[in-house]
């Protein structure tokens, strides 16, 4: 039966077999820098890499001091040390004893130089186009891992925040990052009053999606503004020139989105405050308007209002009998005219002088002729009437 290895028995077996390698002892190595760091021991931890591969090195505060210049990403460097293999993380690495500098600065560094060059020359990093934080969010969205320990950052600087907080979930690291960060910002759009943009500390190469042309632009279309949270506050990416504002950390980005409650209780108090002063001065004025008609409408007042309406109506009463009066009068006078006038025409008023209108059937007799021998006819005098007959004779004397 094989021997089965302890995790550690296996991590040490490795061990040997590559410290007992000579050509893995005092090589040289070329490639790029990246995620280094200076730690406060006075080591020096870092990733050498080109085009495929990358290998984990670490540079001993004994031996730093043999450097010339100071290490930094994008340089291209020659590196001379061992191989060596950490066994308590499995981890193959290089113990550099020395390094000098390589020609240049490496690709991967230069085409990040390209690519933020040529965005600063589109304006998606001009300062005016940044947009200010809104004061009183009522929808904060936020781009991250849900998984992440930026996400608990965030939740947890936000607190009690009187805002709704919508989670927009997003793969943060490897090749299907951007597209994932893109799609997150954009499903934000039209919901939320400000986004959060961010991810945790990590390599140059984690935070890799942060550099790429679609998070910077997908940054740069959103309508509400963006805070960009990656990383620690040494870690600067594009995102951070694409967004409104730049954040150090997560938590930090979730103190400068919410709302400062301190003030608004303030302003809230202010406000009661200025409401209650003015209700104060409109009651006291209403009061004032009361008492003022209050004393407009006394009784002796009321009793001196009283009696000169009644004066004023019986002088109205007087106006109106006299107009009435001289209206009859001008109506009689004109009768009297019109009446004269008729009487004036009037058939009767002939009558009443001696004459008198003889009616026969036929109408009116004005001639003698009109009327036959022993015919009938009336005559109408002033006052009555007679019914007489022709005679021949009286015609023909006539």
């Amino acid at each position: 039966m094989n021997r089965i290895f302890t995790v550690s028995e296996l991590n040490q077996r490795i061990r040997e077999r590559l410290t007992s390698d000579l050509r893995l002892s005092d090589l040289w190595a070329r490639g790029e820098l990246s995620n280094v760091v200076n730690h406060r021991s006075g080591h020096r931890y870092f990733t050498l890499k080109d085009g495929d591969s990358q290998i984990s090195c670490v540079l001993f505060r004994g031996h730093a001091g043999q450097v010339d210049f100071d290490l930094g990403n994008g340089q291209k460097v020659l590196i001379f040390g061992d191989v060596e293999f950490y066994r308590p993380q499995g981890r193959v690495q290089i113990l550099v004893k020395a390094a000098r500098r390589d020609s240049g600065l490496g690709e991967k560094h230069l085409e990040l130089e390209r690519l933020k060059e040529r965005l600063a020359a589109e304006g998606l990093f001009a300062a005016e186009r940044k947009r200010p934080i809104p004061a009183h969010p009522a929808c904060i969205g936020v781009v991250t891992s849900p998984d992440g320990a930026a996400l608990r950052d965030v939740l947890r600087g936000l607190g009690a925040c009187p805002a709704r907080i919508v989670i927009s979930p997003a793969v943060v690291q490897g090749d299907s990052a951007p597209a994932s960060i893109a799609s997150a910002i954009s499903a934000l759009q039209g919901i939320a009053d400000v986004i959060i943009v961010g991810r945790g500390g990590g390599s140059a190469e984690d935070l890799s999606p942060f550099n790429s042309e679609e998070v910077a632009r997908a940054i740069y279309r959103s309508a509400p503004p963006v805070v960009s949270a990656v990383g620690h506050e040494t870690d600067v990416t594009i995102a951070d020139f694409a967004a409104d504002v730049r954040a150090p950390t997560p938590s930090a980005a979730a103190e400068m989105v919410r709302p400062d409650l301190e003030r608004l209780r303030e302003g809230l108090t202010g406000a009661e405050a200025r409401m209650v002063r003015s209700l104060a001065v409109n009651l006291d004025r209403r009061r004032a308007e009361v008492a003022s008609l209050g004393r407009s409408l006394s009784g002796r007042r009321m009793r001196g209002v009283v009696y000169e309406e009644r004066q004023n109506l019986d002088r109205m009463a007087d106006r109106l009998i006299t107009s009435e009066e001289r209206l009859v009068d001008h109506l009689v006078g004109r009768l009297e005219v019109a009446a004269g006038k008729l009487d004036s025409l009037s058939p009767l008023s002939t009558l009443k002088r001696g004459y008198c209108i003889a009616l026969a059937d036929s109408g009116v007799v004005r001639h003698a002729s009109d009327l036959a021998p022993g015919e009938l006819f009336e005559l109408v005098l002033a006052e009555g009437r007679l019914l007489c007959r022709s005679v021949k004779e009286m015609v023909d004397r006539s």
